[in-house]
């Protein structure tokens, strides 16, 4: 009678045994996979900048990404989505009911923005994930307050206006700034500031200033982190 201890059975059970990790290695891998692969994946974060608005859920067609309800003035993660052509869809948390939506058509390995803004309508933007400058923090600016009457400008507190003529929903190009940076709110070709549009930007980090309020006295500025 073979017992285990003969090389051959040795062998043959250790191959076996390596086999199954083998195996186990590679379902572990597609799990994973499946749940974030740059390649095969997009990066969605929902912000609700809808002045007056009840907590939003997003759905991707019917699929819902966000965990729990984004509040007004505030942000989710970034959220895995599949890519290809899809409808966003913003719901009042706990309804059914479609708010907004919006046409999205995302790339594997890409990352976007999409904000619920006044009057029920919804936008996106493709977000910058690259690496600013050494030293330096990447910003861009988004003009989403119904109330402002003119296209507006981001300026330096102290200075020169870095973005110009946002109209409503318009979105600027990234700039690499200084970390400590300070910036305003000013209609366009004005020097007197709206608001102030305070951020703490850290070296290293990608950020969006937006502007959102659906009234002249409630023009308010928000910071989101994206890196």
């Amino acid at each position: 009678m073979k017992t285990i201890s003969d090389s051959k059975d040795l062998r043959s059970l250790s191959l076996s045994l390596f086999a199954v990790i083998l195996l186990a290695v590679g379902l572990s891998s597609c799990s994973k996979n499946d749940n974030g692969n740059s390649s095969t994946s997009a990066y969605v974060q929902v912000t609700n900048a809808a002045e007056g608005s009840p907590s939003q859920d997003f759905y991707a067609d019917n699929t819902k990404l966000t965990a729990s309800a984004v509040a007004y003035g505030s942000s989710s993660d970034f959220l895995i989505a599949s890519t290809g052509d899809h409808q966003g869809k913003f719901e009042s948390s706990g309804t059914s009911t479609v708010n907004a939506s919006v046409s999205l058509s995302l790339q594997a390995g890409k990352y976007y923005g999409v904000f619920y803004v006044d009057g029920n309508a919804a936008s996106s933007y493709q977000v910058d994930r690259t690496t600013p400058q050494s030293g330096k923090a990447r910003i861009r600016f988004i003009n989403l307050s119904s109330a402002l009457s003119t296209a507006v400008d981001f300026g330096i507190t102290t200075g020169a206006k870095v973005a110009t003529n946002l109209a409503y929903k318009a979105a600027s190009a990234y700039y690499d700034v200084d970390p400590g940076t300070a910036f305003s709110l000013y209609a366009t070709g004005s020097a007197s500031a709206i608001i102030s549009a305070p951020a703490t930007l850290e070296a290293g980090h990608v950020y969006t200033i937006y502007v959102s309020g659906a009234t002249s006295t409630t023009v308010t500025a928000h910071v989101v982190t994206e890196k």
